[in-house]
């Protein structure tokens, strides 16, 4: 967790421009979809509650690196973040349960359009 929770602040300082050289080891990435799946059914894990935004916007900027892609295709993070964006969304400070937070539409978005320039990408994007 400490891992995951590292690379999603390493994408969060690292300039945009940047981004795609910025790879993450396989297992990292899967702990990270395994957050994002905790945040969208509003569960506790490793002793902390994970919200949609502290998530998406990390997914949507890994998402830039063609590798991190393709592993969070085969975690099924394509599925995940279509569900967010069928979620209401919320512009209170806090996001509420059940609710994405108003950035993270935008942030969905772009992490499945970087999914979609990849062939692996496109067919786990073709089952959901």
């Amino acid at each position: 967790v400490m891992m995951a929770e590292s690379a999603m602040i390493l994408s969060r300082l690292t300039r945009s421009e940047e981004l795609g050289g910025l790879r993450v080891e396989g297992e990292v990435l899967c702990t990270i979809v395994h957050c994002l799946r905790c945040a969208i059914d509003g569960e506790l894990w490793a002793s902390f509650s994970w919200r949609l935004g502290e998530v998406l916007e990390p997914i949507c900027r890994l998402s830039e690196n063609e590798h991190n892609c393709q592993v969070f295709a085969a975690e099924g993070a394509c599925k995940l973040l279509i569900s967010v964006l069928q979620m209401p969304e919320c512009g209170e400070a806090i996001t509420l349960a059940g609710h994405t937070p108003s950035s993270g539409g935008p942030h969905c978005i772009q992490a499945l359009a970087n999914m979609a320039e990849h062939p692996a990408c496109r067919a786990g994007l073709m089952g959901v």
